[in-house]
């Protein structure tokens, strides 16, 4: 496989500033890299625009890493930890609602499956651990991509053409998906109504980090004839709750699931 030299450079200067015990100048990232001066003023002030790197010294022109790769880290480390913490608050989920539940992460613009509750369920979904599935088709995707920037959803929505209709409910129009996406937001949780399974209906909210970030997501599932008004209203409000229970422990510090950047 064929590196690409630009972001392959980039990465050996975030490596340098890493390791480096000071900020460092241009000059100083060249010599140490053996890198030519022009593809270094260029990397470095790219890295400086997107956020990774930030001026110790403006007047000096001396850089050092930014806050946001450590939000990235930690973003990372908190996904790493998610189903270990998640786990005690999913199991007392499944038991009060006497329902399927899962833990899933977005991987690559799709979900995956990571834990999966049904022990006190009268249902079994095809969803099992591990497995990949779109977002636009499963209330845990749509959980996520509501706290995305639109620019994200564009990215992930254009990732998937032509769109696999899996029932005569799955939201395959931008229009829609969009309208819906907002929806989501003003409601607080996200819906599957028989999108992805025939005759499974779900509830999901996604899951922050310290960060502010969203590191994952968590749903109900149960048969759609059950899921009247009422229900569905009282799984959402349960799934939130535990959303947050989850976050908390993961250091979020709101107490609303969306809400504008």
């Amino acid at each position: 496989m064929k590196l690409n030299k630009s972001a392959s450079r980039s990465m050996d200067i975030l490596s340098l500033l890493a390791k480096s015990k000071k900020p460092l100048t241009q000059l100083e990232v060249s010599r140490s890299l053996d890198l030519p001066k022009s593809s270094t003023y260029e990397l470095l002030y790219t890295l400086l625009e997107k956020g990774m790197l930030e001026f110790d010294n403006e007047d000096l022109k001396t850089f050092k890493l930014s806050l946001k790769l450590f939000e990235i880290g930690m973003t990372v480390l908190e996904s790493a930890e998610l189903p270990s913490i998640a786990r005690p608050i999913l199991e007392s989920l499944s038991l009060k609602v006497g329902e399927t539940v899962f833990l899933a992460v977005e991987n690559m613009g799709e979900i995956v499956y990571l834990d999966r509750i049904e022990e006190h369920s009268s249902i079994t979904t095809s969803a099992g651990l591990g497995l990949r599935r779109p977002m636009y088709s499963t209330g845990l995707g749509k959980a996520l991509l509501a706290t995305y920037s639109p620019q994200r959803v564009n990215e992930i929505w254009d990732m998937v053409e032509p769109k696999t209709i899996y029932t005569k409910n799955t939201i395959h129009k931008y229009d829609d998906f969009i309208a819906d996406l907002q929806q989501t937001r003003k409601r607080g949780y996200a819906i599957d109504n028989r999108e992805m399974e025939d005759e499974i209906f779900c509830v999901a909210a996604p899951i922050y980090g310290q960060a502010d970030a969203a590191v994952g997501a968590i749903s109900i599932a149960t048969i759609y004839f059950k899921a009247d008004k009422k229900k569905a209203e009282m799984l959402g409000t349960m799934i939130v709750d535990s959303a947050l229970a989850i976050s908390k422990r993961l250091g979020f510090r709101r107490n609303k699931i969306y809400f504008d950047r």
